[in-house]
C-alpha cells in the first residue's frame, strides 16, 4: 500500500514535482533542439551547432568558433558528432521563472535564418507537444478539491482533522 502523507505535505510536493517536470522540460527542449533542428541547420555539417544548445537566466550570446573534436572536420564532412558543450544546469520555476534557451555557436543566427532550419515549427508544434506531455497529471499524485464543506485529500495523502 502506498505510504501516507499529512495532507500539509502537498504544497511541498506540488513545488518538487513542478521542479522536476520544468527541468525535465528544459532537458527534452534543448536534446530536441540538437537532435531535431542542430543537425540539419548547421551549415558545415560537422555537429558543432546541434552541440551547441544551452539553457541560461541570462540571454544565451552566439559567440563560440569551433573547438575541438569539431575543429577538426573539414566542412562539408557530414561528420554529425553531437556533443552537448553546455552543462545542464537545475532551475526552480519559482526563483528563475524565466530560462533562456539559445545556442552559442558563432554563426548561430545565419543558421536561424536558414531555410532549412526547423525552429518555427519546433517551437510551435513539438515543442508545445513536450510541454503537454510534461506537465501532464501524472498517477503519483492528484491535487485535492475543496467539495462544499468537506475537503477532499488527494491519493496517496491523508487528510488530517475534520
Amino acid at each position: 500500500m502506498a505510504k501516507k502523507r499529512g495532507i500539509g505535505q502537498i504544497t511541498t510536493d506540488l513545488e518538487k514535482t513542478l521542479n522536476a517536470d520544468f527541468n525535465a522540460l528544459i532537458g527534452l527542449a534543448l536534446e530536441g533542439f540538437a537532435n531535431k533542428i542542430g543537425k540539419d541547420v548547421s551549415p558545415v555539417d560537422t555537429g558543432f551547432f546541434a552541440s551547441s544548445w544551452k539553457a541560461s537566466t541570462q540571454r544565451v550570446q552566439a559567440k563560440d568558433e569551433k573547438v575541438a573534436p569539431w575543429s577538426n572536420f573539414p566542412p562539408g564532412s557530414n561528420q554529425g558528432e553531437i556533443r552537448p558543450r553546455h552543462k545542464v544546469p537545475e532551475f526552480n520555476y519559482k526563483k528563475q521563472p524565466t530560462v533562456y534557451i539559445g545556442n552559442t555557436a558563432g554563426y548561430a543566427m545565419s543558421a536561424f535564418s536558414s531555410p532549412k532550419s526547423g525552429i518555427p515549427q519546433f517551437v510551435q508544434g513539438e515543442m508545445r507537444d513536450l510541454v503537454n506531455q510534461t506537465f501532464k497529471e501524472k498517477r503519483t499524485g492528484r491535487i485535492f478539491a475543496q467539495t462544499g464543506q468537506r475537503s477532499v485529500a488527494p491519493v496517496g495523502y491523508q487528510q488530517l482533522g475534520g
